[in-house]
């Protein structure tokens, strides 16, 4: 429990001590910053059940224009007949943000009315390392795992108003887990995931 919130610490440290350093910018471009939550989920339809939710927030900041490195939160629960685990993984990101300065949304787009008529499209796509720590319990035993989670996907972000954003990732995970005394702990899965979130561009 130290550690989780120790590393959730450092996160909300590293994000505060960075925002003073605005400089004037716009979307995406050199010295802004980018931060935003996205939020996904599932039902196991198969035998025994089962649900999941899995929240990542993240932080970009913006040396050159287009391209954020920062760092990514993620928290997941699932959940089903005789199972359940809670994890948590933090760790650097990359990004890439394509800007498109005068690309608009069409003017019969249906988006139009909730997004305006000069909002842009930005297309992205994002590359994740994270250190994974997973607590699991399986009948009455619990046991703990550490190990890695990656994560490349590419998305959408369509802006709303200069600063705001709506935006949607398809996108592939990988992870490797190692330790504890349950075999549901120390384990290695890949899926594909669909998840969307709001964000918010900072800049002067």
């Amino acid at each position: 429990m130290r550690i989780r919130i120790g590393l959730s610490m450092l996160l909300v440290a590293t994000f505060v001590g960075l925002v003073p350093g605005l400089a004037t910018a716009g979307a995406a471009d050199d010295n802004s910053f980018f931060v935003s939550g996205q939020v996904g989920g599932g039902l196991n339809l198969g035998e025994g059940g089962g649900f999941g939710l899995n929240l990542a927030p993240r932080v970009l900041y913006f040396p050159v224009k287009s391209i954020g490195v920062g760092g990514e939160a993620g928290f997941g629960f699932y959940s089903e007949s005789n199972y359940s685990s809670l994890d948590l993984a933090i760790g650097p990101r990359v990004a890439y943000f394509l800007k498109f300065e005068r690309r608009r949304y069409p003017r019969s787009c249906c988006l139009s009315p909730w997004m305006g008529s000069d909002a842009m499209w930005m297309p992205y796509g994002g590359l994740s390392i994270l250190f994974l720590m997973r607590s699991s319990k399986f009948g009455n035993t619990t046991s703990s795992a550490t190990g890695y989670r990656a994560r490349i996907g590419a998305g959408v972000a369509p802006r709303i108003g200069d600063r705001g954003t709506a935006f949607l990732e398809l996108g592939f995970e990988t992870s490797k887990m190692s330790g504890g005394g349950s075999v549901h702990s120390g384990s290695t899965g890949s899926r594909i995931y669909l998840e969307g979130g709001f964000g918010a561009f900072l800049f002067r």
